[in-house]
């Protein structure tokens, strides 16, 4: 089930999030050019990210063609074995009922479930993180040493995907557990084998990160660790800051519905953290990762994630607790009565939304399958006042993931018919040549397969065009000069991006 919800659709809609396109062409580039140690997007340099999700979309070109399905498959794959091992972990350290409640709460997490339609990183180092952590539990339980292999090998799997984030966040917060525990001593710090772990991350990352240094003489370890970590860090990338707040928020919509009881949650988690020693991890994982995260200048709603399985612990550990007690309070109304008001506020939001996107307008009928949240909550309320608490489980996860379904297979769609790249490839014939103006979409390389020259002048146009007089010119310039530059060519298509704010041009001679 967890791997239909997260491969639901993945290859129905095009690639055109800059992300999802940047990830996926670098993935093609590397396919097409053989060269599987330096990653380039559109023939540049890309030093935004390490290569294992490269090598996995590449797996899916080989298997299901260059597509956004070969693209986006695995990242479903790893959602699905997210689920799964949080689920396994749970029923082995606590119960079967909790760790399908857990489970439920993960797959109808709209935010977090559509994290696994995408053809970014991210799946595959919220799985990696959270296997480690889940590993070093097991370990610090048992004491079986078999329990380190995957603990650091995941940590090294988790480098290859997105960098030192991987050894950063369980190097926080299995110190703050022994802390907690008591238990931090030297003697508990040499059984980890800390050395071991060293080795064993510098055996697995180690060589592509050599070999990506010396192919490129520094750059790409310089733009990478410096520009891509400590500058993201300690200062506001691309616009994307905020307050100290804003990454608990993001946590909160990305775990809507079950979130609702999120301050229950950890409440509840402080109280048991003695006598439970699994809430209290799943407790300072959430804490930690949370707190890293809202210290970060940069704030992005996909950097929390990897707290996102020890969050629904602690929430479904409630609700657990909730159901056995079956009992009504005041805190559980209160959650219940928000949802109602969130389930009211979505599809409203998404009827303005459409209609403030004027070129969208045609489609906000769309925006009606949001009621299901409002619908789901509604009955599971009705169930509550019953005392059915099973049922009104069921009736809001159910509704949750039944708007997953009408979001990627039928408002996505819909909307992304309208995308610059989608009406571009309606417009340009297959084997057209297609040269690019000062700067484009980056959904284009993917979505025609190729890559596009890139020129700064017009002049550079008009010799290109006396070689290839029927060539076509994109451009998403915003500069007027440059507009005006370009008045003497005939205008084929103008598109804004969907929720975007540049503007998609096509020309010819």
């Amino acid at each position: 089930m967890g791997l239909i919800i997260c491969i639901s659709f993945v290859g129905i809609y095009p690639i055109y999030i800059l992300d999802e396109a940047r990830n996926s062409e670098a993935a093609r580039e590397m396919l097409a050019s053989g060269n599987y140690i330096v990653p380039f997007f559109n023939g540049q340099l890309r030093t935004d990210k390490p290569p294992l999700h490269y090598f996995f979309m590449i797996l899916g070109y080989k298997l299901f063609g260059v597509n956004a399905f070969g693209a986006r498959f695995f990242s479903g794959v790893f959602g699905a074995l997210t689920v799964l091992i949080t689920y396994w972990n749970i029923k082995k350290w606590q119960n079967q009922t909790l760790a399908i409640i857990v489970s439920t709460v993960l797959l109808s997490s709209l935010f977090f479930v559509q994290e696994f339609h995408l053809a970014v990183p991210d799946p595959y180092l919220i799985f990696f993180i959270t296997l480690s952590l889940f590993s070093f539990y097991g370990f610090y339980k048992t004491e079986k040493q078999s329990w380190l292999f995957p603990f650091y090998g995941a940590m090294a799997l988790g480098v290859l995907t997105k960098g030192p984030i991987a050894i950063v966040l369980p190097g926080l917060i299995v110190p703050s557990f022994l802390l907690f525990k008591k238990d931090f001593n030297l003697k508990t710090i040499l059984g980890l084998r800390p050395f071991f772990g060293l080795l064993l991350i510098l055996l697995i990352a180690g060589p592509w990160y050599y070999l990506v240094h010396i192919h490129t003489e520094g750059i790409w370890t310089e733009g990478f660790f410096l520009d891509h970590n400590m500058s993201r860090f300690g200062s506001e990338k691309e616009g994307h800051g905020g307050l100290f707040v804003l990454t608990s928020l993001y946590v909160v919509l990305g775990l809507l519905p079950f979130s609702v009881f999120i301050i229950q949650g950890f409440y509840n988690a402080w109280k048991v953290r003695r006598k439970n020693d699994f809430v209290l991890f799943s407790l300072i994982v959430s804490t930690i990762t949370m707190l890293f995260f809202s210290v970060s200048s940069t704030k992005l709603p996909n950097y929390p994630m990897p707290s996102y399985p020890f969050v629904a612990i602690l929430i479904g550990f409630y609700l657990y607790k909730a159901f056995l007690i079956g009992k009504k309070t005041r805190f559980i109304t209160a959650s219940l009565i928000f949802l109602i008001v969130v389930g009211v506020i979505l599809p409203i939001g998404g009827w303005i939304g459409l209609t403030v996107e004027k070129q969208l307008q045609l489609f906000r009928p769309v925006s009606l399958f949001l009621l299901l949240a409002t619908l789901s909550a509604i009955v599971g309320f009705y169930f509550y006042q019953k005392g059915r608490f099973k049922h009104t489980f069921l009736s809001i996860s159910c509704g949750w993931i039944l708007m997953a379904f009408s979001l990627f297979g039928v408002i996505y769609p819909t909307l992304t018919q309208l995308s610059p790249v989608s009406l571009a490839l309606l417009k340009i014939p297959a084997d057209s040549k297609i040269i690019a103006f000062k700067r484009f979409d980056s959904a284009f390389p993917i979505n025609f397969r190729r890559t596009f020259p890139v020129y700064d002048t017009v002049q550079q146009i008009e010799v290109y065009l006396q070689k290839y007089p029927r060539a076509y010119i994109i451009t998403n310039t915003r500069n007027e000069k440059d507009l005006e530059a370009l008045e003497g060519f005939h205008l084929v298509l103008e598109q804004k991006a969907v929720f975007e704010n540049h503007v998609t041009r096509v020309y010819t001679k």
